[in-house]
């Protein structure tokens, strides 16, 4: 019976399948020793048909042999089967295997008694005939299959000749249970057919087709399959790349079905081996793992980490030992609670795994190191470690995941360990260090509601000097440490452990006075974090003790430098100029802090001005601390000077020196850039004497230009985020810079602040750490050199506006400036000079374009005209009157006729056009303000009342002369002003 035809015109699955089974046993029946080659032969070319298959072999050479040339009819192929016909094939070939078995069972019932009559039966029997001849179509795929896998060009007949073979595998699974004297034959055709229908696993819609029954018929009837079909075919299936994650939840939910079945029945194979063993040894092999191991990475989806950590969870728990799980494989789950996008399910599911392993293999003192190490090994050079704070932030969130499973990362003692072991690496003793810093601080924010937090931090802080001792020859990890003392809530450790406080003084102040190893990043806040804690305990003693240490230090030192000069010697001289470097650096720290009085350095300046402004003598070392020493001294002895007999002349040397100061500070700092530590001595030096001392002379525009360059240079961004020191030095030279703008009556040499002011929210490199300086000295400007400011808008949109320059990143710069100028200067300032800046960026734009007209033809070509892009929100809150138009008109005007080429009339245009809306818009406002008299509740604003400051008079006064003298507006500027 040709059962594709009766499904293709109409017939019924169930009429179709009666029909072939009968036609089938009557066939069988008529010629028993010699059916299978037409049938078979018959059944494949139907099976061909239904897929759109040529099938052109004769029966006499089917007969010979399965394996021709079946892609030479079916060169052009493509898989376009018709959907319901295939539909019906599929679901003839899944109910006929039933119904052959239900005839068989029935003939049974009627079998002769006779030996011919058995023998007939045997030759007869409707299942065993029927695998015959699926195990023929078995050879045809595999013979295809085989050629294909040699030329590639045939693996187009792969997916549809499998999809049927499943659909075989459907029908005869349903016979398993049941099968009796043809179960041998069963298996093996099932196996094949099992085999082959693994094809559909490297095609998406077929895959999506099977993959749930095969799965089925695997977990049914595991007795078959668990040991060579199921675990090939899910290894398979791992193996494809898939758009759609669901496919691999849905295997490993298989895999853990299948373990935890196993774990409950115990069920064993014919040699009595588990077949949990039996799996679980298969999915501990490096293939499996491999799998598991690639899915672990971060561009997984979180569903598929969640479904792969909860199968390894499961794989664990059922065996012995899990050596099988390597280190490296332990740190690839680390690296999911590492994973930016990981969600927080995911993170304490993958820290429960890697702890359960872990814990299985190693003690906790080796599980703490290893989790460093792999922080260590993974994370340093990490983007997401772009700045400290936010490798810290990172550690945090690392350590707090792993902590709700393993308790041992909250015990300090742990990282002690490590601190205090020999032989370990400098890297591993590094970010243990910093380990304990994340952990201190995490501590530090629990310290005032948990006992835990503060007996781990006392814990720290006692042991913490033997710490700094052990790591004195590693001075990274060290500084780590130092930043410990310098964050301690020293008010509440003063509140339940001062005596520990007070140890802590001592021993910094010891480490302060003699020791010379310090580097710059630990002496920089070492002695400021000291007089915190004084000020919190009231122990001033130690302060005077210091102060006179080293004073007597400093008078000694210095007599043995003018015992050298005077007896020209030479030996020693290094070491002696080291230890007076020194010396002065560790003055410089009382000095900052203000704890040294005018008394105290009035023996000390002279010295200390000889050797810096004699330039033979200056040592690098000596100027690193020495320039802003001097200009500390200097303002001390000014502000102190306690007898008014002296003040003359001391007051005649303090300015002598002060001006021999600024003016070798000025000199070396124009002729320096690189070197950031002695760029910020020199630089500060100069601020520290304009700031401090009175009747010194003005700040002058050579002066002020230098401090600006250093303070602009592009330079100084990069070395911000070199190292946190180098952070702190360009900190501190934005805010004497802001001290310098902030001084009453302190009058700008130039407006040439607007080449430092480019840089706000500019920076494209992360992170920023000049942006947030220039927001603090913003306001600065506004409230105390408004007109400044004024000027330098204008200035900076023309500069930020170009073609290399990020849309985005203009408008962000803009409106925070905007903000700033909304949130401090008044109402009526911040109208006028959105207004004026609107004004000045066309009447710049004009004079540039004007310069353009010199500009080679090629030149001409570039859009000269994209500033106009982000001039608008500078009057999207304002209404404005006619005269304000009127001189827009003018601009827009001039703008017109010095417009170069084609890409900037078409940028005029399309601004004239968005002037226009905005300019009906005002009109509309005046004319419901004249019914309504309520525009104030519009969101446009007019101009807030009040008298005009004299830079407005003075800017706003050109806007009235113009619209007064119309005579001075041309017809063709007036017929702009119509347009607009």
């Amino acid at each position: 019976m040709d059962f594709v035809t009766a499904i293709s015109t109409g017939a019924t699955v169930k009429y179709t399948t009666e029909e072939y089974a009968y036609s089938f046993i009557e066939t069988v029946a008529h010629n028993p020793h010699n059916w299978l080659g037409q049938v078979s032969h018959h059944f494949v070319g139907q099976c061909f048909r239904v897929l759109g298959l040529n099938f052109t072999v004769s029966v006499e050479a089917f007969e010979k042999s399965y394996a021709h040339p079946y892609r030479d009819d079916n060169l052009t192929y493509i898989f376009n089967a018709v959907p319901f016909v295939l539909k019906g094939v599929e679901l003839f070939l899944d109910q006929l295997p039933p119904l052959m078995s239900y005839y068989g069972s029935e003939a049974l019932k009627d079998m002769p008694k006779t030996r011919l009559g058995k023998e007939f039966y045997e030759l007869t029997q409707p299942v065993p005939c029927y695998l015959r001849v699926i195990n023929v179509w078995a050879e045809v795929v595999r013979s295809i299959i085989d050629y294909g896998q040699e030329n590639a060009n045939e693996w187009f007949l792969f997916e549809p000749l499998a999809r049927l073979s499943f659909g075989m595998l459907r029908g005869l699974a349903k016979l398993l249970p049941t099968a009796d004297s043809a179960d041998n034959m069963l298996k093996a055709v099932c196996l094949k057919l099992a085999f082959l229908s693994r094809y559909c696993i490297f095609y998406e819609e077929t895959f999506d087709f099977m993959l749930t029954p095969m799965l089925d018929i695997f977990e049914q009837h595991f007795q078959l399959f668990c040991e060579r079909s199921a675990l090939s075919f899910v290894y398979n299936a791992f193996s494809c790349e898939m758009s759609n994650n669901a496919g691999y939840i849905q295997l490993y939910k298989f895999l853990e079905k299948m373990l935890d079945k196993f774990d409950d029945g115990q069920q064993r194979d014919s040699n009595g081996t588990l077949y949990l063993r039996l799996f679980t040894n298969e999915l501990i092999t490096d293939k499996y793992l491999a799998i598991q191991f690639e899915t672990l990475k971060p561009s997984s989806t979180n569903p598929l980490l969640l479904s792969t950590l909860q199968y390894l969870q499961t794989l664990q728990r059922h065996l012995v030992s899990t050596e099988a799980f390597p280190s490296r494989f332990l740190e690839q789950i680390l690296l999911v609670l590492l994973n930016g996008s990981s969600t927080a399910t995911v993170s304490s599911l993958a820290a429960q795994l890697y702890v359960t392993l872990a814990r299985r293999q190693y003690n906790e003192q080796e599980i703490v190191v290893h989790i460093i190490e792999t922080f260590l090994k993974t994370q340093h050079s990490s983007r997401r470690c772009a700045s400290y704070e936010q490798a810290i932030s990172l550690l945090q969130n690392y350590l707090k995941d792993l902590m709700q499973h393993f308790p041992a990362l909250k015990n300090f003692d742990y990282y002690m360990f490590v601190l205090n072991a020999s032989n370990v690496r400098d890297e591993l003793v590094l970010f243990t260090a910093h380990s304990v810093y994340a952990m201190f601080e995490l501590y530090t924010e629990q310290y005032s509601r948990q006992e835990m937090a503060r007996q781990e931090i006392h814990k720290l802080l006692h042991n913490w000097p033997r710490l700094i001792e052990r790591t004195a020859q590693k001075s990274s990890a060290r500084a780590v440490l130092f930043s410990i003392y310098f964050n301690i809530d020293l008010k509440a450790l003063a509140r339940h452990n001062v005596e520990l406080l007070y140890q802590l003084e001592k021993f910094c102040l010891n480490i302060f006075l003699s020791d010379q190893t310090l580097t710059e990043s630990e002496f920089s806040s070492l002695f400021s974090s000291i007089c915190k804690s004084i000020e919190v305990t009231g122990n001033e003693d130690l302060l005077v003790m210091t102060a006179q240490t080293l004073q007597d230090e400093y008078s000694e030192i210095s007599m043995q430098l003018l015992s050298h000069e005077q007896d020209k010697s030479e030996s020693g001289s290094e070491e002696l100029m080291q230890s007076y470097a020194h010396c002065v650096r560790r003055l410089y720290a009382l000095l900052k802090e203000d704890k040294l009085r005018g008394h105290q350095v009035s023996n000390m300046y002279e010295t200390l001005a000889n050797q810096l402004l004699t330039p033979p003598k200056i040592t690098q070392s000596l100027a690193l601390y020495g320039y802003e020493s001097l200009a500390f001294m200097l303002t001390l002895l000014q502000r102190e000077q306690d007898q008014p007999e002296e003040a003359v002349v001391h007051e005649a040397r303090i300015l002598e020196l002060a001006q021999q100061l600024h003016d070798v500070c000025a000199r070396d700092l124009r002729n320096l850039s690189d070197n950031l530590p002695q760029v910020k001595s020199l630089f500060c030096a100069i601020l520290v004497l304009k700031l401090g001392l009175h009747n010194c002379a003005p700040l002058n525009t050579v002066t002020y230009d230098l401090l600006l360059n250093q303070l602009s240079n592009p330079v100084l961004a990069d070395k911000a985020r070199a190292n946190t020191l180098s952070c702190v030095y360009v900190e501190e030279m934005h805010l004497l810079f802001r001290q310098l703008h902030n001084r009453v009556q302190m009058t700008l040499p130039s407006n040439r602040i607007w080449k430092l002011l480019l840089q706000f929210k500019m920076i494209t490199k992360l992170p920023d750490y000049i942006s947030p300086e220039l927001n603090e000295l913003i306001p600065v400007l506004i409230k105390r050199h408004i007109e400044t400011y004024a000027h330098c808008l204008p200035v900076i949109n023309l500069h930020i506006c170009n073609e290399s320059t990020s849309k985005k990143r203009v408008e962000v710069a803009l409106a925070t400036h905007l903000q700033l100028l909304k949130e401090h200067a008044s109402a009526k300032e911040a109208w006028l000079l959105r207004l004026h800046v609107f004004n000045a960026s066309l009447e710049m734009l004009i004079k540039n374009l004007s310069v353009r007209h010199m500009e080679t033809s090629a030149q001409r070509h570039r859009n000269h005209l994209l500033p106009l892009e982000h001039l608008m929100p500078l009057l999207s809150t304002l209404c404005l009157e006619k005269s304000h138009f009127i001189n827009i008109a003018r601009l827009l005007y001039s703008l017109k006729v010095t417009a170069l080429g084609n890409q900037d009339k078409q940028k005029l245009d399309k601004f004239l056009t968005q002037i226009s809306a905005y300019k009906y818009r005002c009109e509309d406002e005046h004319a419901k303000a004249l019914t309504a008299d309520k525009l104030n509740s519009s969101e446009l604003k007019p101009q807030p009342p009040g008298p005009l400051t004299l830079w407005q008079t003075e800017v706003f006064s050109k806007i009235t002369d113009n619209c007064c003298v119309t005579s001075d507006i041309p017809v063709e500027a007036i017929d702009v002003a119509n347009a607009v």
